[in-house]
């Protein structure tokens, strides 16, 4: 797999420029919000194909905001795509000592606020990659054709789209937002 330092020196992760920076940010937190009131809109009309992938890319949007406002780096489309670069620097950063007190903190209050929220128990910070990476297999599951697994149907979809909303999306953005450095 390539490494954050790797995503840097190719300039795949570089910093913002001062002029971008605001609208990118700007960018980023409207369309998170938007893709989780999104999400929120698709699973009471009952169409959990985008709820699920209108949830995901909530999560994709807050952490590319996440990283534009605090850390001021932009992540690229190229080389790996940006899913997987977002999750690459996600998984460098919460090992971080300045952010590691913190996000166990939020999971704890993460747990409280959303009552069926759960971490892992080992290494709890890498909670917060592994649901994203939850969130991009769960769009991956509603947008691409596979021979191996099958779509449970429709009211069980409904559900497990609710679910992955209630579960992922909206703990994930949550704790986000309260992160800060």
């Amino acid at each position: 797999m390539v490494t954050y330092e790797e995503l840097l020196q190719a300039q795949y992760i570089k910093k913002l420029e001062k002029l971008e920076k605001e609208k990118y940010v700007l960018f980023h937190h409207q369309n998170y919000t938007l893709d989780l009131a999104s999400a929120v809109q698709f699973i009471e009309a009952g169409n959990a194909k985008y709820a699920a992938i209108a949830g995901y890319y909530g999560m994709l949007n807050c952490t590319l905001w996440y990283f534009a406002k605090y850390f001021n780096l932009k992540i690229s489309e190229e080389q790996i795509g940006v899913h997987t670069n977002c999750l690459i620097v996600l998984q460098k950063f919460v090992k971080d000592e300045r952010l590691k007190d913190k996000i166990m903190a939020l999971l704890e209050e993460a747990k409280k606020e959303f009552l069926s929220f759960t971490t892992l128990k080992k290494d709890k910070e890498d909670t917060i990659p592994f649901l994203l990476q939850q969130g991009a297999n769960k769009r991956k599951k509603y947008t691409y054709y596979s021979t191996e697994k099958n779509l449970p149907d429709n009211s069980q979809q409904l559900q497990e789209a609710k679910n992955f909303v209630e579960n992922i999306v909206k703990p994930y953005i949550s704790i986000m937002e309260k992160l800060q450095c």
